[in-house]
């Protein structure tokens, strides 16, 4: 799955030449016989882009070489998602396949065209699933899109695991269940320091969850995304108790994931994920409004005030209207500050990359939150809207 790390691996590169290119894949059948043909068409626009940057031809040819080995890679086309980012400099070959379809673009500049990569990365879409039986453990990164299996360190696989831990001493007079190499399954059930079997049980069940819960707050003490937990009432009262992991806790699903497969869970979860990340553009939209209804001077509507703010590493948010930056275009009125861009969705940006990109790209690198919203919910003629720090 494309992560924020991965984004700003591409937002701090600084190749001397840069190759973009977007294409929708085809997933199945015989329809995935056009997404070599594709490549190939991007990979001729990229050579007369680079061609009319009086590059020499063996230089293009070298440059393009790593994706142009792809056309020909019938395996490789046939395990492809909704959309498909390869990106080219003098360091090698970046690609990234996508759960969501991109336009067909090539780009070539200074830096990597990131647009069409901002709808994965928007401020509250990334999440953590943390999914929590007696019998298995298991951590996800989700998007809207889809979950995938994260690797999270000191996570226990289960409470099982907990007996095997060379941190957790396991009750000298307990059930063979708590001390798995001594006694027998026919060896009674007796009391553990004073505790009743049952008291013992949830014992180690709050044992396990605060286990859990720390494992993951730990993992995302750097990275902090909120998390869903998903689990039976029991399990899931013990982690919402639990000190470490609350902050970042943003809901709940009580259910047994053993019963679900990964889109059942994906749909699970989105019904918590899918409020809070409207009610956050929500309230981003409205502090805008009243920022710029005031007449507020951290307020902008006008691309070259925010081109400079994101300069200078000003732009706390940034709102782009969906449908300009994921085609290309910009505000028509700030077309001298560039290189006339095509307004067709389908159509290749040549030359520099488009302003807005770059906008969002430097607001991204200094730690800003970049919105892609609909034309509509920004005043009428605009394109780009931001508030500022300062």
């Amino acid at each position: 799955m494309f992560s924020r790390p991965d984004l700003t691996t591409l937002i701090e590169a600084t190749p001397e030449v840069a190759v973009s290119l977007y294409l929708p894949t085809q997933t199945h059948g015989r329809e995935t016989r056009q997404n070599p043909i594709m490549l190939k068409n991007l990979l001729r626009q990229a050579a007369e882009a680079l061609a009319a940057r009086n590059m020499a031809d063996a230089e293009v040819e070298a440059l393009l070489a790593p994706a142009a080995d792809l056309v020909e890679d019938y395996d490789f086309w046939q395990h492809q998602d909704q959309g498909l980012a390869i990106f080219l400099s003098d360091a090698g070959i970046q690609m990234h396949k996508l759960p969501i379809a991109v336009p067909e673009r090539a780009v070539t500049g200074a830096a990597f065209h990131i647009a069409p990569l901002l709808p994965l990365q928007e401020r509250d879409a990334v999440f953590v699933v943390l999914t929590l039986t007696a019998d298995a453990t298991q951590a996800w990164l989700g998007t809207r899109f889809g979950l995938a299996a994260l690797d999270v360190p000191d996570l226990p696989a289960s409470i099982e695991a907990l007996d095997n831990d060379t941190d957790y001493e396991g009750p000298l007079q307990s059930h063979g269940f708590g001390r798995p190499n001594t006694g027998g399954q026919s060896m009674p059930k007796t009391q553990v320091y004073g505790d009743s079997p049952e008291e013992w049980r949830k014992g180690r069940l709050v044992d396990f969850a605060r286990r859990a819960g720390a494992a993951l707050a730990a993992y995302l003490a750097r990275d902090p995304k909120p998390v869903v937990v998903v689990a039976d009432a029991e399990i899931g009262g013990h982690v919402r108790n639990d000190a470490a992991l609350a902050p970042l806790v943003a809901g709940f699903v009580e259910i047994n994931p053993a019963t679900l497969d990964e889109d059942a869970l994906h749909t699970a979860v989105s019904k918590v994920t899918g409020p809070l990340q409207a009610k956050a553009v929500d309230d981003a939209l409205e502090r805008l409004g009243t920022l710029l209804g005031r007449g507020d001077a951290t307020a902008s509507l006008d691309p070259a005030h925010i081109a400079a703010a994101a300069e200078e590493g000003r732009v706390g948010q940034l709102f782009l209207a969906r449908e300009q930056v994921l085609r290309g275009a910009s505000d028509p009125d700030s077309a001298t500050e560039r290189e006339a861009a095509p307004t067709e969705p389908d159509a290749t940006l040549p030359g520099p990359l488009d302003h807005l990109d770059k906008a969002a790209r430097l607001t991204l690198s200094n730690g800003g939150d970049v919105w892609l919203v609909s034309q509509d919910r920004l005043p009428e003629g605009t394109a780009a809207a931001a508030v500022l720090r300062y």
